[in-house]
């Protein structure tokens, strides 16, 4: 029984009752189990971590897209990370038994199905539908003016496994995390498979260098840490702290075993 992760950004991370009522939707989806939830105010955003069925993948994606252009307005949203919709990604991850094709063909149906809500769809990674979009941060870059007036654009894609990892500066300065951020990103001959923002937490008073880690097999957060401390450390800026956001590939896993194990019971 394949089993799938997917890994909604909800541009939602300071109304706790609209969050609550968007987590009590996936609650009513068969067969899916929630492994994480966690929410920045200074991101104004929220990373749900749920694992399921092929079916199960599908009906949460679909209801949390219409839950979410029910409750939120993207005109009204204000956050320091970069946002299209208010879904504003929905990536599939395969786990179980399952592919990348397998991933991708379910993210296309997915996505499919979210058009229907009378939202549009960017394909994206291993999803992507033309050369274009493969990069995520490509697709922030333009702008879309078919975007739904409320929910603005979904981003729904398939990729492997990656690791969210935020590092706070002792420092206040967001060019230092900006120029740091730019040093570290694959795109600019940094660490294999990092993409990196540097932006200013207003509720913690510190810069921060926000990181994806897409190659965690090749490059995880201690490489990161130690390249990032010493990039910091150069520029006289000690590091404040660390947050994992999310859940490490090996705890997805884990946890999608012991699901397959309990459907097939």
């Amino acid at each position: 029984m394949p089993i799938f992760e997917s890994v909604p950004n909800i541009s939602e991370g300071r109304d706790r009752e609209k969050i609550a009522a968007l987590l009590d939707t996936l609650r009513t989806v068969k067969d899916l189990k929630i492994l994480d939830h966690s929410s920045d105010s200074d991101h104004n955003r929220s990373v749900f971590t749920y694992i399921g069925t092929r079916a199960a993948i599908l009906a949460a994606g679909l209801a949390l897209v219409r839950k979410a252009a029910e409750i939120l307005d993207l005109r009204a949203h204000a956050g320091v990370h970069p946002r299209l919709g208010v879904v504003d990604v929905l990536p599939v991850i395969p786990v179980y038994q399952a592919e990348m094709s397998d991933a991708v063909a379910l993210a296309h149906e997915l996505g499919q199905n979210i058009q229907k809500l009378g939202v549009p769809v960017v394909f994206y990674e291993q999803a992507a539908l033309e050369p274009a979009a493969k990069n995520l941060a490509d697709v922030r870059r333009k702008s879309y003016n078919n975007a739904h007036k409320t929910a603005g654009v979904v981003c729904v894609g398939a990729r492997n496994y990656l690791i969210a990892y935020n590092i706070d500066l002792a420092a206040a300065d967001v060019a230092v995390a900006k120029k740091i951020a730019s040093c570290v990103r694959e795109r600019n001959s940094g660490l294999r498979g990092v993409k990196a923002l540097g932006l200013y937490l207003a509720s913690r008073g510190c810069a921060q260098v926000s990181l994806n880690l897409c190659a965690p097999e090749l490059v995880g957060p201690e490489k990161v840490l130690a390249y990032i401390k010493n990039l910091a450390e150069g520029a006289g800026v000690k590091i404040r702290g660390t947050e994992l956001i999310g859940l490490l590939p090996e705890t997805v896993a884990r946890e999608a075993w012991k699901l397959a194990g309990e459907l097939h019971e």
